[in-house]
């Protein structure tokens, strides 16, 4: 890695601390100090605070995907898959709950390729093993919990709760909602 991709790299994590912190408040010089560098270096690397925030969802992406690849959800049973998923998506929405905030577009294709295929085959399997009910196709279930993650992200940022907490109250809510119990 070279020093100005190291750089960036700095940058983009000292934004995500200070930004999670203080949401749309935090500024371009809170960043660059964070991140140790000066104000003409930040604005090297990300000219806008737009290209900066593109940025932050490349890595949210990236950060999404390695962590759901992490968590085996073909290994589990398809509700034990749903709560890793939940809690995937919440521990890394807590952390970037700024692009939330100021409704950063996701590249066409990117959030359905990362979040939504693995979700909609553990919904998938789940209505086929009979554990998540089948009246409702998966795309519109997948829609209904994917706006649930969102809610529960921004409740749980303005109210301080944590990701454990978060996480579970969206999965009983979601499970009792289309369990078949």
């Amino acid at each position: 890695m070279s020093i100005s991709e190291k750089t960036a790299a700095a940058i983009l994590e000292a934004a995500s601390h200070v930004l999670a912190l203080r949401g749309e408040a935090g500024s371009m010089t809170e960043v660059a100090s964070a991140a140790g560098v000066g104000r003409s270096t930040l604005y090297r690397h990300f000219p806008t605070r737009d290209a900066l925030l593109e940025a932050l969802m490349q890595m949210a992406l990236t950060e999404a995907s390695d962590r759901l690849a992490e968590a085996k959800l073909e290994s589990v049973p398809p509700l034990e898959a749903l709560a890793r998923v939940i809690r995937t998506i919440v521990a890394v929405g807590d952390r970037y709950i700024v692009l939330l905030e100021a409704q950063v577009p996701i590249t066409p294709g990117a959030g359905e390729r990362v979040v939504g295929v693995p979700l909609r085959r553990v919904l998938e399997r789940g209505q086929a093993d009979g554990v998540i009910r089948s009246d409702i196709d998966a795309m519109s279930l997948l829609e209904i919990l994917g706006g649930l993650i969102v809610v529960g992200i921004r409740l749980a940022a303005a109210h301080q709760r944590g990701v454990e907490e978060t996480a579970a109250t969206i999965q009983r809510v979601f499970v009792e909602g289309v369990g078949t119990r």
